[in-house]
């Protein structure tokens, strides 16, 4: 969907939500549990205030003005005014709250309301942008089925009135304008197993994937109606099983955290001072692969050179030491081999490396590379076919398995037949 076809869309939005701000702001009395969760969740996971949050899309302010009162600095804007006419009455002085980078953002509620996936792919990595490194950004979905768990409670006719919607919701996800008014709901359903995915492919490693209602999803009431140490007992049990997938097909809203990966920038800093001076690298393991788009968690990062270029590394990095660079061997690998630290990353320099076969000693550093933009910097990684052998080599037939839906099948049998050189096998 192009911008101009995208505009209807937004005014759809915009006019939905300015009819009836008020009763956004109700919604989370309405739904206790949900906002009670939501906001264990926030405790839990964001930094100490008063460290700065972006509430991107946040209605009339709730998750805001909490955050606030707690002692955080928020800023909110919204695509309705209605909701932000009603945020300032209710909150105190949000304007103060400058606008730079933030320590933590909260999509709580644009993703389902953006039908292409490109869009909701561009939010989270606008949100990403304004993180500082190592940021959190909140992501709230609305669940595949939860519009059609609610009409069987609330309007059970609802799929024979409308067959058409209720398969396009179940194939795609979508709920289009229905041209009933011009103040419609225009969302999109999330499948619980698209979440990560698109997280990932926007630059985010998953914390975890909540679902916030719990156990009452759809069956609410009774416990919204409690007070005290009972409430409390709910929202404490809700909240023990919100990360159990196994309630995410069945809640209304899933909640995804997810964190700006603080090795992505010490990646950055590091490849734009190597490309300037000329030093030979390639990015290999877990970073590797996941800059070829393979979702796997980073703990460091590990870069091959040659032996001349793993000094040199020491040179422009001194001050990051951890380990000089001094040949080391095992029984099996041999290199010239360093170890650094860049505010809090493990960074390993794997210069020359050699495995052992029978009496001798034989390269097996990848041998083949092409270059990943990583935020305007570019950056030179191995091929995935490469370590997808390396995984196998190594007995890593785990992260192998993750590797292979991504690889160039083509590329992947040219490397085993031996038609492309490779020291990986």
């Amino acid at each position: 969907m192009n911008t101009e076809q995208s505009k209807p869309i937004k005014r759809y939005i915009e006019r939905c939500y300015d009819q009836q701000p008020e009763r956004e702001w109700e919604r989370m009395e309405r739904h206790r549990t949900e906002c009670a969760v939501t906001l264990r969740a926030l405790a839990e996971h964001l930094p100490p205030p008063p460290a700065r949050v972006l509430d991107c899309g946040g209605g009339p302010g709730r998750y805001a003005i909490e955050l606030a009162r707690r002692g955080y600095e928020v800023i909110l804007f919204d695509l309705s005014t209605g909701c932000l006419q009603l945020a300032r009455e209710k909150a105190t002085d949000l304007s103060r709250f400058s606008n730079a980078s933030f320590d933590a953002v909260l999509l709580m509620g644009p993703l389902y309301h953006l039908l292409e996936e490109d869009e909701r792919r561009q939010a989270l990595a606008e949100a990403r942008r304004v993180l500082v490194a190592g940021g959190l950004v909140f992501a709230a979905f609305i669940s595949r089925y939860a519009t059609l768990r609610w009409a069987a409670a609330h309007e059970p006719s609802w799929p024979l009135e409308h067959p058409d919607l209720t398969g396009m919701i179940l194939t795609m996800g979508v709920l289009p304008p229905r041209g009933e008014s011009d103040a419609e709901f225009v969302a999109y359903f999330a499948h619980p197993i698209e979440v990560v995915l698109l997280c990932q492919r926007a630059g985010f490693e998953i914390v975890t994937v909540l679902g916030v209602e719990g156990l009452v999803s759809m069956i609410e009431d009774g416990v919204n109606a409690l007070s005290s140490e009972a409430w409390e007992a709910w929202v404490d049990l809700n909240y023990r099983v919100t990360a159990d997938p196994s309630i995410h097909g069945c809640v209304e809203h899933l909640l995804a955290v997810a964190v700006k990966p603080r090795w992505r920038a010490v990646l950055r800093q590091i490849a734009r001072r190597l490309n300037e001076a000329g030093v030979a690298y390639k990015v290999v393991g877990g970073a590797a692969a996941t800059l070829h788009g393979v979702p796997v968690s980073v703990k460091d990062l590990d870069l091959e050179t040659d032996a001349e270029d793993a000094y040199r590394f020491q040179t422009l990095f001194a001050d990051h030491v951890v380990e000089p660079v001094a040949i080391r061997e095992n029984e099996i690998y041999r290199s010239h081999f360093g170890c650094f630290d860049f505010d809090g990353v493990a960074v390993e320099v794997i210069g020359d490396l050699h495995r052992r076969e029978g009496e001798h000693r034989v390269p097996t550093a990848a041998t083949i590379e092409t270059t990943v933009d990583v935020d305007g910097v570019p950056v030179r990684v191995s091929w995935l076919e490469e370590e997808t052998l390396a995984y196998i080599r190594r007995g890593r037939l785990d992260r192998a398995a993750l590797c292979l839906p991504h690889c160039d099948p083509d590329r992947l049998l040219a490397l085993m037949r031996g038609e492309q050189a490779t020291e990986m096998l």
